[in-house]
């Protein structure tokens, strides 16, 4: 079992511009992800947070949490913006006083009881990382949404999550396992609902990941639906879904969570659309 004062849970939280202001004042990430954390973590584990581009608000909200250390001094540049390089820092700073590491992204949290101890005791020297794997992505490599190891595991295998050279960052943590003849722990998702292939996920019935929390849905699996960088009529439809489902996990939780885990009945996709093209227009994201 996993002593929760051993472990720091490290994220990095952000607001981007078309995606800020009184929309990320609604949807909140950093206080839906720490009420998760306490609700299903047991007491005595503690958060590293950094702030990119982080309104005063969410930064104030961070810097009041007890189990927060919210870090400000972060010595690596950020090219056009990603804060992949950023990974590497906050976790080697993490690991000068913890023994575990999770790493999760900002709009990711536990949705279950038992999770830090059921993937804590999933390490061994034969499989020293449990991380997600978004297969519905195209994605074979372990995902930096949701990601435990050990202090002695970063050491060892010099981990690495800049995203140079491979698809993804989360991408050279797996490969560099598997080269040596390692294995991994997979969290794959377990929806029985998908109101979208990717956006929403439940990952073995534990972590939820709602990919692209603060930012536009560009992902690899929809890049045809915006050639040469401009919106089609399809790419606003994932627009409308994406902001329609921040507006679902966020409104109640609970329930949108049973929903996708086949504990309630799925919403109709027409309503969802619906609701989403109204919140695109209050918030002037058309």
């Amino acid at each position: 079992m996993a002593d929760p004062r051993t472990v720091a849970i490290v994220t990095i939280h952000g607001n981007s511009r078309r995606y800020g202001g009184a929309y990320a004042s609604r949807y909140a990430w950093p206080r839906l992800q720490i009420s998760q954390l306490r609700r299903y973590t047991p007491k005595g584990f503690s958060v590293l947070a950094y702030g990119h581009r982080l309104s005063e608000e969410h930064a104030d909200f961070l810097r009041s949490c007890p189990e927060v250390t919210y870090l400000t001094d972060a010595p690596v540049e950020c090219p056009q913006g990603h804060v992949w390089p950023l990974r590497n820092w906050i976790v080697a700073r993490a690991c000068e006083n913890f023994r575990h590491i999770v790493m999760l992204d900002s709009d990711a949290f536990p949705v279950a009881y038992g999770w830090l101890d059921r993937y804590v005791d999933a390490l061994s020297d034969e499989r020293p990382l449990a991380a997600v794997q978004r297969l519905e992505n195209t994605d074979t490599h372990s995902d930096r949404c949701f990601v435990v190891f050990s202090r002695d595991t970063w050491r060892e295998h010099e981990l690495n999550f800049t995203s140079e050279g491979v698809v993804d960052a989360g991408a050279r943590i797996s490969e560099m396992l598997e080269r040596k003849g390692l294995d991994w722990h997979r969290l794959n998702r377990t929806n029985l609902w998908n109101p979208h292939p990717l956006i929403a996920g439940v990952y073995d019935g534990s972590i939820y990941h709602h990919s692209a929390g603060t930012r536009a849905p560009f992902f690899r699996m929809n890049q045809s639906l915006r050639p040469e960088g401009r919106d089609t009529v399809e790419f606003r439809r994932e627009r409308i879904m994406h902001v329609a489902l921040t507006h679902e996990i966020h409104a109640d939780t609970d329930r949108f969570i049973d929903r996708l885990i086949g504990r309630k009945p799925p919403l109709q996709r027409r309503r969802l659309m619906n609701n989403g093209r109204a919140l695109m227009a209050e918030f002037g994201l058309d």
